[in-house]
């Protein structure tokens, strides 16, 4: 795209910001034939293709940012050219992710392209009139089954919208079109945000509220909204189906809550003639003033109206429920036999025989040469055999001295020879002395 030029230039009194019709577009592949409507963030147009076929047009045109000169976009002062350069990149993004989406009751958009220094979406042009002009005939009114059958598949639409993470943030009657075949197309995308709706402060000037059928939280630049703000804005949408006028603005019913006054909104009679309790009840939830107290999701709010949808939403939730309890199955199939496995190997090791440890001679270390066969088990007595010393000179001597004297050996206390003395005193006494053994 090229730049965005800033000027503080005032159109003059002549200039118009709509395109005229025969106006060519992304080199002539799209004329536009004639304007449609406009809203926050750009006008809508009837315009033919290259092969001649009509098609939807939505330019990115936020009036409170821009004027057009000529066929150009131009920013209206320079103070504003970064928040419109983020707003057309975001108009561009949000686009080509509508374009990835693929639903009988949500417009297709076919092409995506950048010229006159802003963006455009090139969307399927759906033959039939929208339910505010059906609202507007008399001659004809939708009967209760037509308004039940056009929710479901209503609902049907938006929770694949939300799956994608997008909020549509512009459901009305207006943006409902009814096709030749009677059934319901959602249109104009043009203010989706991302579900995560604090986003810059260009696009949270962009309010987009129409009076009755916008929450509450729509009216307030960067406020927290999510799927539960389109389903007021369906719920409201179908209280005038059903009712025959919008309900009040959720900004005065706000209001009226903050001054501790009755909340203006009166919820439609759980008896009205051609519904049944749950699918008012439901209705009713949808439009409460607080977004907690709301129905939270599409699919939620199809569990409680519709009977074969709720037995699909059951069945579905049964097969995850089974999934769940296959794959838990399994993990304790596979746990209880890894236990077993891990038993039955303690099993084996247990019965494994031990090996006796060798036996050791205590009495090896002191037979060293004998060998551990040869060498004895159990101590053994050792006997020393005493053996008289040789007899000494002295000894001799006295025995030849004394030869009629018998000799006294003194054997008490002894262990050898060496420990027995035989000795003779002064007077030819014999006496015998116990020694102590030597070393």
């Amino acid at each position: 795209m090229n730049s965005v030029q800033a000027t503080d230039e005032i159109p003059d009194a002549g200039f118009t910001d709509v395109l005229t019709p025969g106006t060519k577009l992304l080199h002539g592949q799209f004329t536009i034939d004639r304007f449609l409507n406009s809203g926050g963030f750009g006008m809508t147009y009837l315009a033919f293709d290259s092969l001649d076929r009509q098609v939807v047009i939505k330019e990115c045109f936020p009036a409170s940012f821009c004027y057009r000169s000529d066929t150009l976009v131009r920013v209206r002062s320079n103070a504003k050219a970064g928040e419109f350069k983020s707003i057309v990149k975001l108009f561009v993004q949000e686009a080509r992710r509508l374009a990835k989406l693929s639903h009988p009751n949500i417009v297709g958009v076919h092409q995506v392209f950048e010229d006159n220094e802003t963006a455009y979406m090139a969307l399927d042009l759906v033959d039939g009139k929208d339910l505010l002009d059906i609202l507007d005939d008399d001659l004809r009114k939708l009967q209760p089954h037509q308004i039940r059958d056009i929710l479901v598949k209503l609902l049907d639409a938006v929770a694949f919208v939300h799956e994608q993470n997008i909020l549509h943030r512009d459901i009305s009657p207006d943006n409902i079109i009814l096709d030749s075949k009677g059934n319901p197309v959602l249109i104009d995308f043009g203010a989706a945000r991302e579900k995560a709706s604090k986003t810059t402060r260009a696009l949270s000037a962009l309010i987009v509220v129409k009076d009755g059928y916008s929450p509450q939280e729509f009216y307030i630049a960067g406020s927290e909204q999510g799927p539960s703000s389109d389903l007021y804005a369906l719920a409201a949408t179908f209280y005038h189906l059903i009712v025959g006028h919008a309900p009040p603005s959720s900004h005065d019913r706000l209001a009226a809550a903050a001054a501790d006054e009755k909340d203006p909104f009166e919820p439609i009679a759980l008896n009205t003639p051609g519904y049944n309790l749950e699918f008012l009840a439901a209705l009713n939830k949808a439009l409460s003033l607080f977004p907690k107290d709301r129905i939270q999701a599409a699919q939620d709010w199809l569990s409680e109206i519709d009977l074969e949808k709720r037995r699909e939403i059951a069945l579905q939730r049964a097969k995850n429920d089974k999934k769940t309890e296959q794959v838990i199955s399994k993990l304790v199939d596979e746990t209880n036999q890894a236990v077993l496995e891990a038993l039955q190997i303690e099993e084996k090791v247990l019965n494994i025989p031990v090996e006796p440890e060798p036996k050791v001679n205590p009495m090896a270390e002191k037979f060293p040469d004998m060998g551990p066969e040869d060498c004895p088990d159990e101590p053994v007595e050792i006997v020393v055999e005493n053996k008289p010393e040789p007899e000494t000179a002295c000894e001799s001597e006295i025995e030849e001295q004394i030869p009629d004297q018998p000799k006294r050996w003194a054997f008490k206390g002894a262990r050898n020879k060496r420990s027995m003395k035989w000795f003779w005193n002064e007077e030819k006494v014999q006496t015998d002395h116990i020694g102590k053994a030597g070393p």
